[in-house]
């Protein structure tokens, strides 16, 4: 009983590999690829938008201190009034993002 054991199993040690598979590996080594250059693409895009916020915020925030700080008849504002020129500057700011976030149509 061991001597056909150890027959089996030397018969199954002994046959060839099956070839390798080269199709399976370009595919995987393809999506490997593409998968790397999404990361790449979001991250970029991630930073890009990082960037725009901090800039969209500094300039909201400029119009908002130009607005609350611009002389009137009372003295200085407490608030941002709806008919003052930084808001009309944020109102404009506010139409180019909307017309920017737009996706491109072909």
């Amino acid at each position: 009983m061991t001597e056909d054991l150890d027959r089996r199993l030397a018969a199954l040690f002994d046959a060839p590999l099956p070839p390798p598979d080269l199709d399976f590996t370009a595919r995987v080594m393809a999506l490997a690829a593409y998968d790397l250059s999404v990361r790449h693409a979001r991250r970029r895009a991630l930073l890009q938008l990082a960037k725009e916020a901090l800039s969209l915020a500094a300039v909201l925030a400029s119009f908002v201190l130009l607005a609350r700080h611009a002389p009137d008849a009372a003295g200085l504002s407490e608030h941002v009034a709806l008919d003052s020129p930084a808001m009309l500057g944020v109102a404009l700011l506010a139409l180019w993002g909307i017309t920017a976030a737009r996706p491109a149509t072909a």
